[in-house]
């Protein structure tokens, strides 16, 4: 027993450890692909003690029968599954009658919580399997960002420098590769964008899932589970009319005695539905609290990504906010447009944008003002003329890189 418990730890602990957030996304996307299938986890753990080290069913048995009869019949009753049956109503006498009735989710409901957490966690295991083929190391950027986006100044600095060099070769030779028609695809600027609304989509995808699984499994008359079971709450309607994780069921079972065979009908009582009541309850509405935060972070990143007017206001903040660039200048417009269309491009944008959503503005702006003065360099470099020799933009081509 103790290595087997040893084991299961082991197990968990690799679990939760698998679970971790990696902060190569946004706060939405931990809340589907870690907060949730944590919940999950701790439902399914918390329920499995209920079952297997608890008691979760006793039955009304005969007088006569013994104490290990007893616990067979409540052995078999939960394994075998229940009928529920209103207090008002006769037993049916006809089997089939019966069988129609039964409920058989809550042995269950452990498995299906931990199924639910790992389908949960697959499109953001999708979504770590495709983001490098983009060239961005968007999870080692994110990692160091975040470490070193609160100490001195000069360790700053120096990760700042070594997360621009990333982007700026990385999209300088992604640029290159994209006449290569086989990997045109990868290297076309919005590839990473492009793969993240996919995996936002299937998120929002995932949650409607969910609640199919929910339905079907606890197979309720309800087109809205949580809703229902809700109404009927506060309209005082209890699980003795709507049938829903009944707590009294019956059961049928056969015993040979002496070579012939006897039916017995108990009565049970499962203690189990009180707990899974309160955690679909809860659970349903979750998924419906997930299910909008996740329509509204995919329509946000939408709209953020999707127009180039969005992506230059982004860059444009933190650059007017060091004095690189006037809003309303025309020249600065010019260059600004050249920087963030041909330059950065949509995926650029995007890793800045995670970047300054997990490492906050100040490393945001910093970095965001080194690549604008690597890009002014190269510029330079190339002979390519600027659209006008005003002050600002001498000034900027003189200040030396963080």
């Amino acid at each position: 027993e103790d290595v087997k418990g040893e084991r299961g730890m082991f197990f968990l602990d690799v679990f939760v450890k698998a679970l971790k957030p990696q902060f190569d996304d946004d706060s939405i996307d931990r809340l589907n692909y870690y907060y949730t299938p944590m919940l999950l986890v701790i439902f399914s753990l918390t329920l499995s003690a209920k079952q297997y080290v608890g008691q979760p069913i006793q039955c009304w048995i005969p007088a006569q029968f013994t104490g290990a009869w007893e616990q067979y019949s409540e052995n078999y009753c939960f394994v075998q599954n229940t009928y529920f049956l209103p207090l008002n109503e006769h037993i049916p006498k006809d089997v089939d009658g019966r069988e129609q009735r039964e409920i058989g989710y809550y042995q269950w409901v452990p498995f299906v919580l931990g199924l639910q957490a790992i389908l949960f966690y697959l499109p953001a295991m999708l979504w770590r399997l495709l983001n490098w083929h983009s060239g961005l190391a968007v999870k080692s950027l994110v990692r160091m960002a975040k470490e070193t986006s609160n100490v001195k100044a000069e360790a700053r600095k120096g990760s700042i420098q070594v997360v621009a060099a990333h982007i700026h070769d990385a999209l300088t030779m992604s640029s290159k590769m994209q006449s290569q028609a086989n990997l045109a695809f990868l290297h076309n600027g919005t590839y990473l964008t492009g793969l993240y609304l996919v995996i936002k989509f299937f998120y929002l995808i995932q949650v409607g899932i969910q609640f199919f699984i929910l339905n079907r499994f606890l197979s309720t008359s309800y087109n809205m589970y949580g809703w229902g079971v809700l109404t009927d709450i506060l309209n005082g309607r209890e699980w003795e009319e709507s049938g829903h994780f009944p707590r009294v069921t019956m059961c049928d079972f056969d015993v040979r005695v002496l070579g012939n065979k006897h039916r017995h009908t108990v009565q049970c009582v499962l203690m189990i539905n009180m707990f899974n009541e309160k955690v679909y309850l809860f659970l349903w509405w979750w998924l419906l609290g997930v299910g909008i935060a996740t329509l509204f972070s995919l329509l946000s990143w939408f709209s953020a990504q999707g127009r180039t007017q969005s992506r230059k206001n982004f860059v444009s903040r933190y650059l007017s906010a060091v004095g690189l660039i006037e809003r309303d200048d025309v020249a600065s417009d010019r260059t600004l447009s050249k920087f963030v269309n041909d330059v950065l491009r949509t995926d650029g944008v995007f890793v800045l944008r995670l970047l300054a959503a997990n490492a906050g503005d100040l490393f945001a702006t910093d970095l965001i003002a080194t690549l604008w003065r690597r890009f002014l360099e190269d510029e330079a470099a190339r002979g390519a003329p600027l659209p006008s020799p005003d002050a600002g933009f001498t000034e900027n081509l003189k200040q030396p890189l963080h």
